[in-house]
């Protein structure tokens, strides 16, 4: 390619071109499970969200539930950039050949951030505090049972004796206007291109160079409508986290009625996942207690599956 102005104009537009096509077809995963809240500054504050007791007949004045300003969390937006170049003479005897696919990269990069930054956020759960002042994923949540009193309880399951563990895999609640994990967007991702002829880079290195940077953050939401664990995917197992979620109530003891919607788990999960929820016939054992016969699966499409490509498929320890 002659090295020219005009030349480069059109590079950079099909570059451009490119780049936001790949960026608008990547399909992230991150929105069934996750609540979107624009960001304005470098970080937002999320107050912690006061017991919400329902809707209740009015007599007398309202009563006010305040948000509280105690425990609130806050998620600092982050930064991030990739930046390609070529060389001139790599310029000057190539037609784009190897350009082209590199910049659509960049594009597929910027485009599943979001799901790189949600799926990393989840296994921070275990550790990492959220709004209650406890780990995300924990066996001690303050919550209120079906009397009104409060209990301890658990969005987080591991092996039992005699089980084998499994890689993590988790139980979501997306019913609800409020969702399990936050994605914030702060600056959208755009390319741009320093191949001004006078520029630095150019004059000085003799190389184009083009880049890519937005900033964004991923941060919890809330737990009551996550639950993980590294137990086998058996209907058992399921069947104690369907009735875990749902104890959680109000304080009059009337319940939530939080119910899972959908269970995400990685790759090399995906068969007994599938088992669980999608077959509609199971191996169960016949009167004998020894035979294995052909029975009803009844959690077949009891809740929608996610098999995510970015959690990870080590075992669950």
């Amino acid at each position: 390619m002659e090295i020219n102005a005009g030349n480069i104009n059109a590079l950079t537009t099909r570059i451009n071109v490119a780049f936001n096509k790949r960026l608008s077809v990547v399909a992230p995963t991150y929105q069934k499970f996750s609540m979107v809240i624009p960001s304005t500054s470098g970080s937002n504050f999320y107050p912690r969200l006061a017991e919400l007791p329902g809707l209740r007949e009015w007599k007398g004045s309202r009563v006010v539930h305040r948000l509280s300003v105690g425990g609130r969390m806050q998620i600092i937006n982050r930064k991030f950039e990739e930046t390609l170049s070529i060389s001139r003479d790599d310029l000057d005897d190539d037609d784009y050949g190897m350009l082209m696919p590199v910049v659509e990269e960049l594009g597929s990069d910027a485009g599943s951030l979001p799901d790189k930054l949600v799926y990393q956020q989840l296994g921070k759960g275990r550790t990492e505090l959220c709004m209650d002042g406890q780990p995300y994923f924990d066996k001690d949540h303050p919550a209120y049972d079906s009397n009104g009193d409060l209990f301890s309880y658990a969005n987080f399951g591991t092996i039992a004796v005699g089980e084998q563990a499994q890689p993590w895999w988790y139980v979501f609640d997306t019913s609800r206007a409020l969702k399990p994990i936050i994605f914030q967007p702060r600056r959208p991702f755009s390319i741009v291109a320093k191949t001004q002829l006078t520029a630095g880079n150019v004059f000085n290195d003799d190389e184009f160079v083009w880049g890519t940077d937005g900033r964004c953050a991923a941060g919890f939401g809330f737990h009551m409508f996550a639950y993980c664990t590294n137990r086998p995917p058996t209907a058992d197992v399921f069947n104690s986290i369907v009735g875990a979620m749902a104890s959680q109530c109000r304080r009059d003891g009337s319940p939530y009625g939080v119910s899972p919607k959908l269970v995400v788990g990685p790759k090399n999960m995906e068969g007994p996942l599938r088992t669980l929820l999608k077959s509609t016939l199971v191996p169960v054992l016949a009167p004998d207690g020894k035979t294995w016969v052909p029975g009803t699966n009844v959690w077949a499409d009891y809740c929608d599956l996610l098999v995510a490509d970015r959690l990870p498929q080590a075992v669950g320890n």
